[in-house]
């Protein structure tokens, strides 16, 4: 899927929820969705319900390449999601699936066991594997954020909202759980009058991230971008 359909996507959502204080984000992550609902502080957001809204308009879209759907609310401005729920779009294994009959042949029996002890010594290794890794990515020290950048960055006014939008892009071959980055709000006499967050979830190696952040401050007329945070 590309960044036009992602970006398509984006729009039919924002629009299912248009009489709703919710900002969307999109992205794709390999085989997954990631929707990001932001809310305002101080509101009330039944993410519940607004999920039903977004399933009924997600269906139109064909995502034969997406497994998973994963869709997080969060209040605007804050780097940890307080809702999350993730949708599987891969039919069960009927392999799997699957039942074992008393009747059947005990060869089938043992076979089975066997297969299913060595998927659970193949899932704890590759566990112990996994976090091996990460270990190794901490005690490194390095977070890689000289992998990501901030490509490009803008004010935006759109219906006399103001929007920071910007494009961040990952160089490295790592996989980050989240960036952010904080950006300091100026007026007309450029006084600092504020600052705002950018949280994104879920970057890949190579990729890019097209954010569109809403401010709700009267007074900022312009943003200045101070840091620049990646997260394993």
């Amino acid at each position: 899927m590309g960044l036009l359909q992602v970006e398509q996507i984006r729009e039919t959502l924002q629009d299912v929820l248009s009489e709703h204080a919710v900002v969307v984000q999109v992205n794709q992550f390999r085989n997954q969705l990631n929707i990001v609902l932001n809310k305002p502080p101080g509101t009330v957001a039944h993410y519940s319900a607004l999920v039903d809204l977004l399933k009924s308009r997600l269906g139109q879209f064909h995502l034969d390449d997406i497994a998973r759907i994963k869709i997080i609310g969060r209040i605007q401005g804050s780097p940890k999601p307080d809702w999350e729920e993730v949708i599987d779009l891969r039919p069960p294994n009927p392999a799997l699936a699957a039942p074992v009959y008393a009747s059947s042949a005990p060869w089938v029996v043992a076979i089975a066991a066997g297969v299913v002890s060595l998927l659970v010594i193949f899932s704890y290794h590759l566990g112990q594997w996994q976090q091996q890794q990460r270990m190794q990515q901490l005690i490194g020290g390095s977070l890689a954020q000289q992998g990501v950048t901030m490509a490009d960055f803008k004010w935006h006014l759109e219906g006399g909202v103001p929007f920071i939008v910007g494009v961040l892009k990952n160089y490295s071959k790592d996989y980050f759980r989240m960036i952010q980055a904080d950006f300091e709000l100026f007026d007309k006499a450029g006084q600092r009058v504020g600052a705002v967050s950018v949280q994104v979830y879920g970057l890949g190696p190579e990729e890019t991230w097209h954010f569109r952040e809403p401010v709700t401050n009267d007074q900022a007329v312009r943003a200045r971008l101070v840091k620049l945070q990646s997260f394993h």
